[in-house]
């Protein structure tokens, strides 16, 4: 236990310290504000993608997406680089939110971005490829009939197939949405469509979360209709394997633990747990949309027991429209952009990191945003001549240099 403590304290330390001394030297993108959007990280590439999404502090919409990077330098260390504007590599997405993606492809390195709304009515095309080795925008041949679009669905990737439920139409005309009882699957290795089992699934059902465990896709929250929510006693679970929908009763040990309903939240599976962010509420007779009620989560997957981890610090921000992304063979899982639910509601651009594997479920706020932080180099730590050749980068790579050692020396010596 000291031993991830330690580690947890030594991640810290390096963020805070590169952030509190070095104020974004070469830093050329800092990403604006923005909901609605997604994340897929790519394991193989160390890298979490940011697709579009809307700023809603500027009403005036670029026509193009912005698509960009976050570089994982090391998963076991989680030191963060430079994001990585792909916009202005000339990756042209056409302006896109309220849209799902996710990973695809034989070696898994393909990212596929499926429906959404788009402010330009002209462009009907709601399926893109992303090639993340060559970094090439394209608009796949998939065989079979494709599905309608539709916004606010979500998706879980198992073995080269992305699962696609519900959603509901949406035209920027158009006033009225339709919810949708559709379930789509998406073969991203032979490029082709399919239409998966309905009986027993939900009538209907947007801006929920999907979540893999073991198989089982877990569907929570969202709506039905305008004004009615999915309550969070009600899990809906796929098995892929036995192409079976059943309903599950999540109960809670006290009444007053049990999360309100919410749309616009998201959901990592760790340990056999789905933890469960954020959110919002509203109904006919509220001015504006509220924060869910019991902001952090966490559902049990073998009992379905709903509980609040037990955080070292309370004061959590009320996110929704955000990304939550856990980084692969770690406990850490990545918060970013959304609506702080205050009033009035403002835009988010900060990062927050929580550790799921410490009793204390420690979280820290990162801002601003991740720096240029060169990669440790695996045969040595003195700069080389190119780093130490600008003043700036000396004094990134000098800061970087010295709390590496500090983790490393923490590291070896969990006893201390």
């Amino acid at each position: 236990m000291l031993y991830r403590k330690l580690i947890h304290y030594s991640i810290f330390i390096i963020l805070s310290q590169l952030f509190n001394i070095i104020i974004v030297y070469g830093q050329e993108y800092i990403p604006g504000s923005r909901i609605k959007h997604t994340a897929v990280f790519v394991k193989p590439e160390l890298k979490i993608y940011y697709i579009g999404g809307n700023n809603p502090d500027n009403l005036k919409q670029n026509p193009e997406s912005d698509i960009f990077y976050l570089d994982i330098i090391n998963t076991t260390k989680n030191f963060f680089s430079s994001w990585v504007n792909l916009k202005s590599q000339g990756v042209k997405l056409p302006h896109t939110f309220s849209h799902t993606a996710n990973i695809g492809g034989a070696n898994q390195d393909s990212v596929y971005i499926i429906g959404g709304a788009h402010w330009n009515e002209n462009n009907t095309n709601f399926l893109y490829r992303f090639d993340t080795k060559t970094n090439e925008l394209s608009v796949p041949v998939i065989e079979g009939k494709a599905p309608q679009s539709r916004i606010e669905m979500n998706s879980v990737s198992n073995e080269g197939k992305i699962y696609i439920f519900g959603g509901r139409t949406y035209t920027l005309n158009e006033s009225v949405s339709i919810y949708v009882n559709q379930f789509d699957i998406l073969d991203t290795i032979n490029l082709n469509w399919q239409v998966g089992s309905l009986v027993n699934s939900p009538v209907a059902l947007s801006g929920y979360t999907a979540t893999l465990v073991n198989g089982i896709i877990y569907y929570i929250g969202g709506r039905s209709q305008q004004y009615v929510f999915s309550p969070m006693t009600e899990i809906f679970t796929y098995d892929i394997i036995g192409n079976k929908w059943s309903l599950k009763k999540a109960t809670t040990a006290d009444i007053e633990t049990m999360p309100g309903s919410r749309t616009g939240h998201s959901a990592v599976s760790f340990d056999g747990k789905i933890f469960v962010y954020g959110g919002s509420y509203f109904n006919g007779d509220t001015s504006y949309d509220m924060p869910a009620k019991k902001t952090f989560v966490m559902l049990d997957t073998v009992n379905l027991v709903w509980s609040i981890p037990p955080l070292n610090d309370t004061n959590v921000p009320e996110l929704a429209y955000h990304t939550a992304t856990l980084l692969a063979d770690t406990s850490a899982m990545i918060l970013t952009f959304g609506n702080l639910m205050s009033v009035p509601i403002k835009s988010d651009n900060l990062i927050y990191l929580f550790y799921l594997d410490d009793p204390n479920f420690r979280w820290y706020k990162i801002t601003p945003p991740p720096i240029l932080l060169p990669k440790p180099s695996d045969t040595s730590s003195t700069p080389t001549s190119t780093e130490t050749s600008s003043p700036d980068k000396l004094v990134i790579v000098s800061v970087s240099v010295g709390l590496m050692k500090m983790d490393k020396e923490i590291y070896l010596s969990p006893s201390t």
